[in-house]
């Protein structure tokens, strides 16, 4: 069943500005290299909010925090197609993703960093994205800052061989949705291709870079982290403690534990 227009149109949504050079220079700067930058936060999860808010600010980031799409909002989630293989908490992930997808094609950004609201971030992350969209392709649909790296597998030659800590690779399997970034031309295809709902958000994705209908690359090591201070509100069974490492964690510089 294809996702109805009218689930996706009630998003806050800001006019697209043009900026004069520097303002494009401080605007950069401050989204990490993207046009925007998302921040998925459920209404219930006031604690993550603040914690977000602090390591932004700390980051001179320029954030949207996005209201995340409850498991119990039936009125919005009956607007798609249900699936026997999703539980209610995936399907909310998936549907809360999707409409940011929305967003971005309406917005008519050139891009987009979506980050999930448990996430920590390396410290010096405005250099290491300097860096890395320096050596993206121009032709990118998904570029994961953060994966379930351990899962993914070895990855084999980086883009480009330098003394560069974090380098950039053809992503191969990049599990979990907590820290990525979304091309126009990538929004686009992710509107039309995962408007069917029959698989958690992160395999969906998976599926079609194998397919080779989405171009996607990954940042090794993972410059985004999921935290584990708490369970995960989409997978609370989850256990991602073995690849939860930074070089300079950001929320340990403002002391969180």
């Amino acid at each position: 069943m294809f996702i109805p227009r009218s689930s996706f149109i009630d998003i806050n949504h800001n006019e697209h500005k043009k900026l004069s050079l520097n303002e494009t220079t401080k605007s950069l700067n401050s989204t990490l290299g993207f046009d925007h930058i998302y921040i998925v936060n459920l209404a219930t999860r006031q604690d993550r909010l603040e914690k977000m808010k602090a390591m932004t600010n700390a980051l001179n980031l320029d954030v949207e925090f996005f209201t995340a799409i409850s498991k119990d909002d039936s009125r919005i989630l009956n607007r798609f197609n249900n699936s026997t293989y999703m539980n209610s908490s995936h399907k909310a992930c998936f549907v809360s993703h999707y409409l940011l997808y929305s967003s971005i094609v309406y917005n008519r950004y050139d891009s987009a960093l979506i980050l999930e609201d448990d996430v920590d971030i390396e410290l010096n992350i405005t250099s290491i994205m300097t860096y890395i969209h320096s050596v993206l392709p121009s032709d990118w649909d998904l570029l994961y800052i953060g994966h379930c790296m351990g899962w993914e597998g070895a990855f084999d030659q980086p883009l480009a061989e330098t003394s560069e800590t974090f380098k950039l690779y053809p992503s191969k399997k990049p599990y979990c949705t907590h820290g990525y970034a979304v091309s126009a031309a990538g929004a686009l295809k992710l509107l039309s291709q995962l408007a069917e709902l029959y698989l958690p958000l992160d395999l969906q994705l998976i599926s079609k870079i194998d397919e080779g209908v989405l171009k996607s690359y990954s940042v090794s090591p993972a410059a985004i982290i999921q935290t584990n201070d708490n369970p995960s509100d989409v997978s609370p069974g989850a256990d991602f403690l073995e690849y939860r490492t930074l070089i300079n964690s950001t929320l340990q510089s403002l002391e969180f534990k």
